[in-house]
């Protein structure tokens, strides 16, 4: 294993994790909610696990699954090491940290806000602080996606950027720009409000700035999805990457029939 892959692994190992963790607060919930005698059963567990629930696999799950599956898209269709690959180690600590403050303070019963944390609503600071730090992490991971593609520009000035990075690439540049908003809602809203330091908040504001960031979120599981499905798998099932209709000619039906291209190269897959 290669360092680039073990820093690709460590990030899919921490997703893994939380994924786990979340699948069975998941099942607590269904249990719960239909009326099964379980230890322990309160209104007060119900939601804690609700907000772990949502946080582990909606934050925590899709950000370290698509850090390290960006890193695999590096070494894989750029045919390069990861460059900065300390930056992208101290991305991934900083965002564990930022991970274990919030699930720890989610675990004591002192950030019952569900994932979307929406204010009036409040939780213990480290929660918040947790979150910005995984923030910040991330941001980590979209530098170092930056640094590598510039490098593998400057040493492949001509050529087309391969697919499956193409889309990575879109997908880092969208994360950096969608958590702008949860970034500002938790720095300068949240933060100082749990600390006391503020004694108000504009729960709309805060909303805003949380969907801001909170729609896009889809977009960074639907890119590298795509990727996938048009890219890799086409390669593993040894097949072509887009297929082809042949050209009208006077006295056919418009639209043709499929065909077979004549460069079956010209369609196949990048190199994985």
């Amino acid at each position: 294993m290669t360092r680039d892959d073990r820093l690709s692994v460590a990030h899919i190992w921490v997703a893994i994790a939380a994924f786990g963790i979340a699948a069975g607060m998941a099942l607590m919930q269904a249990l719960s909610r239909a009326s099964l005698e379980l230890p322990w059963r309160s209104a007060k567990l119900y939601y804690l696990s609700v907000t772990a629930h949502g946080v582990l696999m909606a934050l925590v799950f899709t950000t370290f699954f698509i850090m390290g599956f960006g890193y695999v898209t590096i070494t894989r269709s750029l045919n390069r090491p990861v460059d900065r690959r300390g930056l992208g180690w101290a991305g991934f600590w900083v965002a564990l940290v930022g991970t274990a403050l919030t699930a720890a303070t989610i675990l004591a019963g002192k950030g019952t806000v569900l994932y979307t944390f929406y204010p009036p609503l409040m939780a213990y600071p480290t929660f918040y602080i947790g979150a910005a730090l995984l923030v910040v992490g991330s941001w980590c991971w979209v530098w170092a996606m930056v640094a590598s593609y510039r490098a593998w520009r400057r040493e492949h000035p001509a050529d087309a950027t391969p697919l499956p990075f193409h889309a990575m690439f879109a997908t880092a540049i969208l994360w950096q720009i969608a958590t702008v908003g949860v970034a500002v809602e938790v720095v300068v809203l949240l933060i100082p409000w749990s600390l006391g330091l503020t004694h108000t908040i504009d729960p709309l504001l805060a909303r805003m700035l949380f969907w801001y960031f909170g729609h896009p979120l889809v977009y960074f599981w639907l890119l590298p999805a795509y990727a996938v499905w048009y890219t890799v798998l086409p390669r593993v099932a040894g097949g072509k990457l887009f297929s082809t209709t042949r050209r009208s000619t006077p006295g056919s039906r418009p639209g043709g029939s499929c065909s077979t291209p004549s460069s079956p190269s010209a369609f196949s897959s990048p190199a994985w």
